[in-house]
């Protein structure tokens, strides 16, 4: 968690969390604008089946943007990408999508690099080790 903490605060960003166009797409579809003293604010949108969203946690708020990179970077195509997601590729909305979220990613990337990659894939799905960690400092878990 601090790795991503700062990471955060030397990149000097802040997200807020907005309800995403593309809700009609996919009903967990939310954004994240994310804002900077340096450069005009970014959307990005991510898919929140956790809800995790739900306290503006800025770690959690990271971390679902890197995680959402990270399926755009494994997708060989529009198509690969869809269906990982679980849209539908052959949606005029989900090509759109896909090609706002890949320029979002290419300017995020040029502006702060890479996000730090500390969440395991397995620890997010099973709400386990970190992802549970960032959870429960987030409020979505009780302490203890």
């Amino acid at each position: 968690m601090a790795q991503l903490d700062t990471w955060r605060a030397e990149a000097g960003l802040r997200f807020e969390i907005a309800p995403s166009d593309f809700a009609v797409l996919h009903s967990d579809a939310v954004d994240i604008l994310v804002h900077s003293e340096t450069l005009p604010s970014l959307r990005v949108t991510v898919f929140d089946e956790y809800g995790d969203l739900g306290t503006a946690d800025a770690i959690l708020a990271l971390v679902l943007i890197g995680r959402g990179f990270g399926e755009l970077a494994d997708a060989v195509d529009l198509a690969s990408w869809a269906r990982a997601e679980g849209l539908d590729a052959d949606d005029p909305g989900v090509a759109l999508l896909h090609q706002q979220l890949n320029a979002a990613r290419s300017s995020f990337l040029e502006a702060w690099g890479a996000i730090p990659d500390v969440v395991p894939d397995l620890d997010w799905q099973l709400n386990a080790g970190i992802a549970q960690a960032l959870r429960r400092e987030a409020g979505l878990l009780p302490k203890g």
